[in-house]
């Protein structure tokens, strides 16, 4: 047999440990981070924190410098008021269900444990509202979604497999190895065993993966009504628009130490000693680049966000446009993923109050032949009702030509009968009656 020796190239994606810090510092809020870094500086030998310089970035106490003196009784007041968790789940509820479902999303979260998980059974719910179970779990399922991501689990079990998903994306081992295997996270070698088919590289990515996730929906919250949620970003308004600031209060700043790097090139040292030492350089690396890239693509991304909601946040929900993932990904040349990698999970304090970023995304309503949302229709229906002669109220056909002629938008008249029975308008004859 001949041998012969032949030049191979291939394209292979390796993730460094710096670029895997830089990841899970992305997906990081504020209190997450601050976690982070507390634990880095103890256990890592190349870091170290230095003085915190004059920054920037205010703590909310300090906001009132961007306000005239007409606006202080105003900002006192809101800043006096600090949402709670419920707050903001009640908020997200409003953004995104409708009529019942607003109701049913109401009941679970008024039913969840300390940690955040459904304390009650489906059917309790069902019972209680009149309503079917499939269509409670199909509000629950939707409930996931909110923040803090996972809110409303059965399990935690449930928990961990949704945060995953909406962190790195669908994965049936890593659901398979959430809830059969969890118990064995530290046993890489009976994990390697029965996950054969997994390069044994890959399989470490996903349980690194699975230790990066919080335990519980509302670790580093409470269901206490002392307990608040701290904002990751500032978005407050001027007269020439919108000022936004990264929240990085509190937030040790970091630098590389040269202390050990001669160490690493020390001839004496054993190969454990000297791939410790690497790996926690690089981890370090990657903890410096990973703040950097996390502060800067978060404004980049907030600053998309604002731009293309104007409206609802001077003029609230109504005014909430149609806005995706994919068309924030093209505003800022960013993967659709690594986008809700960022927003997930992050507060912002607006003029509406502290708000998950997620809401300001509103998916497209199918029956309308333009881009706008169901709450920004609705407005107009009821603005329309307002201005109509009281005397010869409007059919839902009639608010539709209105609606046509007035404002180029195309609603059936079935569709405005269902957004006025939501705004608990009654017909034409009950309002004509009334009067």
């Amino acid at each position: 047999m001949k041998q012969t020796l032949n030049l191979k190239l291939s394209n292979k994606l390796v993730i460094t440990l710096s670029l895997k810090q830089q990841i899970k510092i992305l997906t990081l809020n504020k209190l997450e981070l601050k976690e982070e870094i507390r634990h880095e500086l103890e256990e890592n030998p190349f870091l170290e924190e230095i003085a915190n310089l004059e920054s920037d970035y205010m703590p909310l106490k300090d906001l009132s410098s961007y306000y005239n003196e007409d606006e202080e009784i105003s900002l006192s007041n809101r800043i006096a008021y600090t949402p709670t968790l419920f707050d903001i789940l009640d908020f997200q509820i409003d953004l995104e269900f409708e009529g019942k479902e607003k109701d049913i999303a109401r009941e679970i979260i008024g039913n969840l444990d300390e940690k955040g998980l459904l304390d009650v059974d489906i059917e309790d719910i069902a019972n209680k509202l009149k309503v079917s179970k499939e269509k409670v779990e199909e509000v629950r399922k939707r409930v996931l979604k909110l923040e803090p991501t996972g809110i409303g689990a059965k399990s935690i079990e449930e928990y961990l497999i949704t945060q995953y998903e909406e962190r790195y994306g669908k994965d049936e081992v890593v659901e398979k190895i959430i809830k059969e295997d969890a118990f064995y996270l530290n046993d890489i070698e009976y994990l390697k065993e029965k996950y054969s088919s997994i390069h044994e590289e890959e399989l470490k990515d996903k349980i690194c993966n699975i230790k990066q996730l919080t335990p519980y929906p509302t670790f580093d919250l409470s269901l206490d009504n002392v307990q608040y949620i701290e904002p990751d970003i500032f978005i407050v308004e001027k007269e020439d628009g919108f000022d936004i600031k990264i929240n990085e209060t509190g937030i040790p700043n970091l630098k590389l130490t040269t202390q050990y790097k001669k160490l690493i090139n020390k001839k004496d040292l054993s190969p454990e000693t000297k791939k410790f030492l690497e790996e926690k350089l690089e981890k370090a690396i990657g903890i410096i680049k990973g703040i950097q890239q996390r502060r800067e693509n978060l404004e980049k991304i907030t600053k998309a966000l604002v731009e293309a909601q104007t409206e609802f946040l001077k003029k609230g929900k109504a005014y909430l446009k149609p806005l995706t993932l994919k068309d924030i990904s093209e505003k800022v040349e960013l993967h659709e993923s690594t986008i809700s990698r960022i927003i997930s999970n992050k507060y912002a304090y607006t003029p509406l109050g502290v708000i998950p970023l997620k809401s300001f995304l509103a998916s497209k309503v199918s029956k309308l032949s333009q881009d706008i949302s169901s709450e920004k229709v609705k407005y107009l229906i009821k603005e329309i009702i307002e201005k109509e002669d009281k005397k010869k109220p409007l059919s839902d056909e009639g608010i539709s030509k209105v609606l046509r002629k007035e404002y180029g938008i195309r609603v059936a008249r079935r569709t405005i009968a269902k957004y006025r029975e939501e705004l608990k308008i009654p017909n034409s004859t009950a309002r004509r009656k009334k009067k």
